[in-house]
C-alpha cells in the first residue's frame, strides 16, 4: 500500500483554514459596534414638543378674550407662565427647555431651565397673538439622557 502524503497535507490545510475562519468569526462577533442613532427617537421627541405646544393652544383661555390659554399668556407677556404651561405638557420621560421670542427679537430661555444630558432635538412653532408673532423653540431630550 502506497502512502499518500498529499492527502494528509490537504487535510491539514483544510483544518487550518477552518480554524482561521472560526477565529475570524469569533473576533468579529466580539467586536462591539454601536448602533446608529435611531430616527424614531428624534421623531418621537419632535412630536412630543409639537403636542405640548398644541396642548397649550387647545386649552381655553381663562378670560375668554383669546383663542387659547397659551395665547392669553403670551398676550400678557407672561413668558415664564407660557413656557411652564408648555413644559408641564411634555410627555412622560421627556424634558426640555423653552425659548421665546416676540416678533424679530432674540430668543431667551424661559420657565424652568435644565441642562440636557444627551442628544437634543429642537422643534419650533410660530404663534400669532394680536399684532405679534411669537417664536416658540423647544430643546427636547429623553429624561436620563445618555447615548
Amino acid at each position: 500500500m502506497k502512502r499518500d502524503d498529499n492527502a494528509q497535507i490537504h487535510i491539514l490545510e483544510m483544518l487550518t483554514l477552518f480554524w482561521l475562519f472560526f477565529m475570524s468569526a469569533a473576533f468579529l462577533i466580539s467586536v462591539h459596534v454601536p448602533d446608529s442613532p435611531t430616527m424614531s427617537l428624534d421623531a418621537e421627541l419632535e412630536f412630543a414638543g409639537k403636542d405640548a405646544i398644541n396642548h397649550g393652544l387647545g386649552l381655553s383661555s381663562e378670560e375668554g378674550v383669546y383663542d387659547s390659554r397659551l395665547a392669553e399668556l403670551l398676550a400678557a407677556n407672561d413668558r415664564d407662565g407660557a413656557c411652564e404651561l408648555i413644559q408641564n405638557s411634555f410627555a412622560s420621560g421627556v424634558e426640555g427647555n423653552c425659548w421665546l421670542a416676540r416678533d424679530s427679537g432674540t430668543s431667551q430661555p424661559q420657565g424652568e431651565v435644565a441642562t440636557p444630558n444627551g442628544e437634543v432635538v429642537v422643534t419650533h412653532s410660530l404663534v400669532s397673538v394680536d399684532d405679534n408673532l411669537w417664536t416658540i423653540s423647544l430643546d427636547l431630550w429623553v429624561r436620563g439622557g445618555g447615548d
